[in-house]
């Protein structure tokens, strides 16, 4: 078990928008006009009150295919790329390359300040005892033999706060046991979260150069980690 073995299971781009003019006919005018050949699928635009809190999406698009979804709230964006049946590889430049796009039609639409920035990948790894494949993985052999000896389930939750690249960001890492949704064979998950400081959201204004070069440095810092974690053996 190394890092190499893992498949991404979703990805997810985040901006954090303390200001923004908000309008939702600009807004699907511009995505649809511009990325009509992703999202191509369901178009919701939640008719929601003018007191409700701002993180709830007003604007949800999605693709016929369901591997590209967009979520739009006045204080944050999330672009998603998940893993269907027929992909055998996902091309993560391609990704990074079309959410950068698309978040930079997103903020040149609304003006809107980009305070704070995340990258969440998740991947996963077929195992018929995942439990104990992890326990036995992170776990000393006394603690497998007196504690982890058959644990049905497990999880490792860590993090870290540091300096990535000129980026002040937080570092999450998650590994815990799961199945897959379709027909439900045991999983390691590992779900991988770098974002800016929330402490800097009214401090910061990304520019479009600065999302293309965060989540480059952040999906490389990504791997990296992963495979501290799962080195080859």
């Amino acid at each position: 078990m190394n890092s190499d073995n893992f498949k991404i299971t979703s990805l997810q781009v985040s901006i954090f928008t303390p200001a923004v003019l908000f309008s939702k006919s600009r807004i699907l005018e511009r995505m649809m006009s511009n990325f009509e050949d992703f999202f191509n699928g369901d178009t919701v635009a939640v008719p929601i009150p003018g007191d409700a809190p701002k993180e709830i999406p007003r604007i949800i698009l999605h693709s016929a295919d369901g591997k590209f979804k967009l979520e739009i709230a006045e204080s944050r964006v999330n672009f998603f790329r998940y893993r269907k049946d027929d992909d055998v590889e996902i091309d993560t430049s391609q990704i990074m390359d079309l959410s950068s796009r698309v978040l930079k039609e997103y903020k040149d639409c609304t003006r809107s300040i980009i305070g704070r920035l995340a990258l969440v990948v998740v991947k996963s790894l077929e195992n018929k005892t995942p439990g104990f494949t992890l326990a036995r993985h992170f776990c000393k052999d006394k603690w497998i033999a007196e504690l982890f000896n058959r644990p049905d389930n497990f999880e490792i939750h860590s993090h870290k706060s540091y300096t990535l690249a000129g980026f002040n960001v937080n570092s999450w890492v998650r590994c815990k046991t799961g199945h897959l949704t379709k027909d439900n064979k045991p999983i390691i998950l590992v779900t991988q979260d770098i974002n800016t400081l929330a402490e800097e959201l009214e401090q910061r204004d990304f520019g479009f150069e600065q999302v293309k070069a965060f989540l480059e440095i952040a999906y490389k810092e990504q791997k990296q980690v992963l495979r501290k974690y799962f080195p080859k053996e």
